[in-house]
């Protein structure tokens, strides 16, 4: 049997990971690495996921505990999503931002080279790479030019180099992607999306006024649903070309405003909309939509997930997160 090592398992997308590679790949074993034990309150057999898998608790800037993990487990596969991901964040803490993301992925990838045990790498990148473009560069292939405009959009860039010298100096088997904005149940309200939503859901239970405050109404983002996301990880586990990069996108943008205008349709709920300063970013790219034709064509991969089964699954986890909190006189802040 096969082994599949995934950095960064606690998180939002290691848990649909997980609960996708279960119901659907019998050939794994999966090992999992994070500094914390995963929570996961969005999948439904959390408690068996939990106790069918490996986890393996362990910071990826401690070397010599990777390395004697790694040389122990001596995976086949690694899927490296362990990173602080958040934009706004890497504004306020730019120096951790940026060495904890990219010192993470070096110890990783240089501790494959070491053990020489030919282990294929996915790197996990983003649609933040591109940075500040031009219309006319719309939609964003692989081939466009990267500008990144935050210090998380630098690191993810340095990580990418990193695995493009990894692989063609001393023949690592790595592949990255360019992921665009996820979306789906169980996203922290650190994400726009998420925050929206959860939004509409205190306005249902009469916990805030009828305003939804975000940031910059007028931006376009690329939206894809973490169901699709993890569909795609694994087809570039198996089948993805050595030393390439794919976008994993929807190929459609949204302005934030055009979220708000649609939700307040689905659920009947009227809003205003407020823009706040402090949730403005120093730079900000207008528009990110994506290309999503290469992985199209090399993998057969496509996005099956309307945006608006995204919405309504999102919104039922936080209906169903203030329900259980709400009797006990909890409100979520």
């Amino acid at each position: 049997m096969k082994k599949l090592l995934i950095t960064g398992i606690s998180g939002f997308v290691g848990g649909h990971m997980v609960d996708f590679l279960t119901r659907n790949r019998q050939d794994l074993e999966i090992h999992g690495i994070s500094r914390s034990q995963p929570a996961w309150d969005f999948v439904p057999a959390r408690p068996k996921l939990l106790t069918n898998h490996y986890f393996h608790k362990a910071d990826l800037l401690d070397i010599p505990k990777i390395k004697s993990f790694l040389e122990k487990v001596q995976p086949d596969y690694i899927l490296h999503m362990a990173a602080q991901s958040s934009v706004a964040e890497s504004w306020k803490t730019p120096v951790f931002s940026f060495m904890n993301n990219t010192n993470i992925f070096l110890n990783i990838i240089d501790t494959v080279r070491l053990n020489d045990n030919g282990a294929r790498v996915l790197s996990i990148g983003s649609s933040e790479q591109y940075g500040v473009v031009s219309e006319e560069n719309l939609p964003l292939s692989e081939e466009t030019p990267q500008h990144p405009a935050n210090p998380y959009a630098v690191a993810r860039v340095a990580q990418e180099q990193l695995a493009k010298i990894y692989a063609d100096g001393y023949g690592l088997d790595i592949c990255c992607t360019r992921s665009f904005n996820h979306c789906g149940p169980g996203q922290t309200d650190r994400f726009v999306v998420s925050a929206i939503v959860k939004q509409f859901v205190k306005i249902a239970h009469g916990l805030q006024d009828p305003v939804i405050h975000i940031g910059n109404g007028s931006i376009v983002r690329d939206f894809v649903d973490v169901h699709d996301v993890v569909v795609a990880y694994d087809l570039l586990l198996s089948k993805g070309k050595r030393g390439e990069i794919y976008n994993v996108c929807s190929g459609t943008g949204r302005t934030i405003n055009e979220i708000i205008t649609l939700l307040s349709a689905m659920k009947g709920i009227d809003v205003k909309v407020h823009e706040e300063m402090a949730q403005m970013r120093p730079i900000d790219n207008p528009r990110i939509i994506g290309s999503n034709e290469k992985i199209r064509r090399d993998l057969g991969w496509k996005p099956e997930i309307p945006f608006e089964k995204s919405l309504e699954s999102m919104y039922h986890y936080w209906d169903l997160r203030m329900r259980q909190e709400l009797p006990h006189g909890k409100i979520i802040e």
